[in-house]
C-alpha cells in the first residue's frame, strides 16, 4: 500500500468515526488534507480556519466527579470500565495537577488576552515573545493522541506483582485518554527562532503552577526526530483548552508520559546543556535498583534541585498497554479512591452466557499490531480490533466473544506493538510506580 492508498484509508475511517461514533463533541470538522508518514505516523490535518473563530469553551473549572474518579485532591482518574468512544469526551479526561489548578482569574497572564510564551536559550539564534494571536495566526496542525500519567497502572504494582513500597496514587488503569489535540508544532517555532546545530536540550516550563517549580526538559535528538509531531497545544476536542487542561496553551509531546505535556506553558528554553528540575530528579523518574541514577555535566542548568536530588532515570515514552472495561479488584492497595465502584476486595459481576468482553489498547512508540487475551491461564487467543487504528499515537479498542460459565474467572490482555513488544508478565520494581504495562489480570465473578 503505497503513501496515497494509507492517507485515504485513514481518512475515510475517521470519517466513519465521526459520523458513527459520540467523540465528546457536538460539531463535525472539515477534513481538508492529510499528512502520513506511513502505516505508523501520527495522523495529522492542517487546521481548519472556522477552527480560528470557534467560541469559547464552557467554563468548567472543577470536574463532576459522577464522570471521573476522584484520587485525591488535585486529581482525577477516568472511569475507564464506562470507555466506549474512540475519542474520549473532556469532561471524561483524567486530570493530573502537582498544585490546585491556576485560573485566570488567580493568575492574570494566563488570560488569553495576557498571554505570552518566552522563546529564548544559548542554543537558538533568536529570542521570541509569542502572544495567543500570534500562536492563532501561525501554521497549526490536529493530531489524534492518547495522553497517559505515568502513574497509570500503578495498582498493579501493590495488587499484582506484590510490590508493596511503591508509593504514589492509586489511579487503577482510567488515566489515559485519547484527544483530538490542535497545535502549533515546534518547526514552526524553530523557523522563527533559528536554532543552533549544538542545541542539546530544550525546556518546557509553567512558572504559574503552584511553587513555580513545574516544568519538564527533553533532549534535542528526540525533539529533532518529530519536530511537526511536538509543539504548542490550545485546543482541545475542538474547544479552547479547559483550565483543568492547561489553559491557554499547553506542551504537547505525543507518545511520552502526560508530564512532559507541560501546562499553563509561559517558556520555552534551548540550551547548550541539559536541564535538571523537579519532574526529571525526584519526580516522574523511574527510581529503583534497575535503573541507575544519571549524571550531570558540568555546566547542566538546575532550577529548584540540585545533583543529590536526581533519583533516576527520566521516564519518556510511554509502554505498549492494554486493559479490558472491567473494574480492577482492589485488595492490596493503600487506598480506594473515594468513588470507586466495588469496594475493597469485591469482584465485580458478570451474568453467564454469550459475552462480548471490550478494551482498550495503545503502543504509542510504534503503533498497535495486535491484541491478545486468554481466560484462566488458557491459551492466548487474538482478540478482534475494531477501526480505526491510525498509528502510533493514538489507541484501538478491541473485543472478543466469551461463554461466561458460572465461577470466579482470570481474564487477562496482551497487547504487541509494530516492533513486536509486547506486555511483559511482569516489570522492574521502581519506588514511583512509573509505567507500569505488565499484563493485567482481571478477576470476575460470573452468576
Amino acid at each position: 500500500m503505497n503513501r496515497s492508498d494509507i492517507a485515504r484509508a485513514e481518512r475515510a475511517l475517521v470519517e466513519q468515526v465521526l459520523k458513527r461514533e459520540d467523540v465528546g463533541r457536538r460539531r463535525m470538522f472539515a477534513v481538508a488534507a492529510w499528512s502520513v508518514a506511513g502505516a505508523a505516523a501520527a495522523t495529522t490535518v492542517p487546521a481548519s480556519p472556522a477552527l480560528a473563530q470557534a467560541a469559547p469553551a464552557r467554563r468548567i473549572l472543577q470536574k463532576d466527579d459522577s464522570r471521573i474518579l476522584n484520587i485525591g485532591a488535585t486529581v482525577r482518574s477516568g472511569k475507564y470500565w464506562n470507555f466506549s468512544t474512540w475519542i474520549t469526551p473532556v469532561e471524561e479526561f483524567y486530570v493530573r495537577n502537582h498544585y490546585p489548578t491556576p485560573t485566570a482569574e488567580q493568575k492574570p497572564e494566563l488570560d488569553p488576552r495576557n498571554w505570552k510564551v518566552k522563546v529564548h536559550g544559548n542554543g537558538l539564534e533568536r529570542e521570541l515573545e509569542l502572544t495567543y494571536d500570534d500562536l492563532l495566526k501561525m501554521r497549526s496542525r490536529t493530531v489524534f493522541a492518547t495522553m497517559e500519567c505515568h502513574g497509570n497502572g500503578r495498582t498493579v504494582f501493590w495488587e499484582q506483582l506484590d510490590m508493596k513500597d511503591v508509593t504514589g496514587g492509586n489511579w487503577v488503569l482510567g488515566a489515559v485518554g485519547l484527544a483530538e489535540w490542535e497545535y502549533v508544532p515546534l518547526s514552526e517555532i524553530f523557523a522563527r527562532a533559528g536554532l543552533r546545530p549544538d542545541a542539546k536540550a530544550l525546556l518546557f516550563w509553567s512558572g504559574v503552577d503552584g511553587a513555580g517549580d513545574i516544568g519538564r526538559p527533553m533532549p534535542m535528538r528526540e525533539v529533532l526526530s518529530r519536530p511537526d509531531d511536538i509543539g504548542l497545544a490550545f485546543r482541545m476536542n475542538g474547544n479552547p483548552l479547559l483550565p483543568d487542561h492547561g489553559a491557554p496553551v499547553r506542551a504537547l509531546v505525543t507518545g511520552w508520559g502526560g508530564a512532559a505535556s507541560t501546562k499553563w506553558l509561559t517558556e520555552i528554553k534551548v540550551a547548550t546543556h541539559d536541564f535538571w528540575v523537579r519532574l526529571n530528579t525526584k519526580a516522574e523518574v523511574f527510581a529503583g535498583p534497575d535503573y541507575p541514577k544519571p549524571t550531570p555535566a558540568p555546566g547542566d542548568e538546575f532550577r529548584n534541585v540540585g545533583p543529590e536530588d536526581i533519583h533516576g532515570p527520566m521516564v519518556e515514552w510511554m509502554p505498549v498497554k492494554s486493559f479490558i472495561t472491567v473494574p480492577l479488584v482492589i485488595e492490596k492497595s493503600p487506598s480506594v479512591p473515594a468513588n470507586y465502584p466495588l469496594k475493597r476486595g469485591e469482584l465485580p459481576t458478570l451474568a453467564a452466557g454469550r459475552q462480548t468482553i471490550r478494551g482498550y489498547a495503545w503502543g504509542p512508540q510504534h503503533g498497535l499490531r495486535k491484541v491478545e487475551y486468554r481466560i484462566d491461564g488458557g491459551p492466548w487467543r487474538e482478540a478482534h480490533i475494531r477501526p480505526p487504528n491510525l498509528g502510533r499515537y493514538t489507541w484501538s479498542r478491541f473485543d472478543f466473544e466469551w461463554d461466561a460459565p458460572a465461577g470466579e474467572h482470570v481474564i487477562e490482555t496482551r497487547a504487541t506493538d509494530n516492533a513486536g513488544i509486547s506486555q511483559p508478565p511482569t516489570v522492574p520494581f521502581n519506588l514511583y510506580g512509573m509505567a507500569n504495562n505488565a499484563i493485567p489480570k482481571f478477576r470476575i465473578r460470573v452468576v
